[in-house]
């Protein structure tokens, strides 16, 4: 039988950080903003999800598709400018991450392409 003891959210990331592996690799070959890169390629494929979940939920879901878009090819920029900035720095293991995720993204694109009726129109749209 085990017993628990409350131990402080700090210490246990401390301990994930130093001591928890992933696989071969550390966890401490992720950088910071290469994780808040990760996390926001998946929050953009939530969000694509969701559209496409609830396409008829949606007031005006062509403009969302439309917004969702323009937010994927900014991320996909700034990742191309980050893998460029780290260079060599970028460990395997982080560069697969995002390219996982990335390709999840990639994925739902169809998907949202067939909720998309090319006589809808966007009209009185404005960034």
């Amino acid at each position: 039988m085990y017993h628990c003891k409350k131990v402080s959210q700090y210490f246990i990331t401390d301990i994930l950080l130093s001591r928890y592996t992933l696989g071969e690799f550390e966890l401490q070959e992720i950088d910071e903003e290469g994780l808040l890169k990760n996390m926001e390629i998946s929050e953009l494929a939530l969000k694509i999800s969701k559209l496409i979940f609830g396409w008829k939920n949606h007031s005006e879901p062509v403009i969302q598709a439309h917004k969702l878009m323009k937010e994927v090819q900014r991320v996909s920029l700034e990742i191309s400018e980050y893998e460029y900035r780290m260079g060599t720095k970028l460990s395997d293991y982080q560069r697969n991450l995002i390219y996982n995720s990335i390709e999840e993204v990639e994925k739902l694109i169809p998907y949202l392409k067939k909720k998309v009726n090319p006589s809808q129109s966007i009209e009185n749209f404005s960034e």
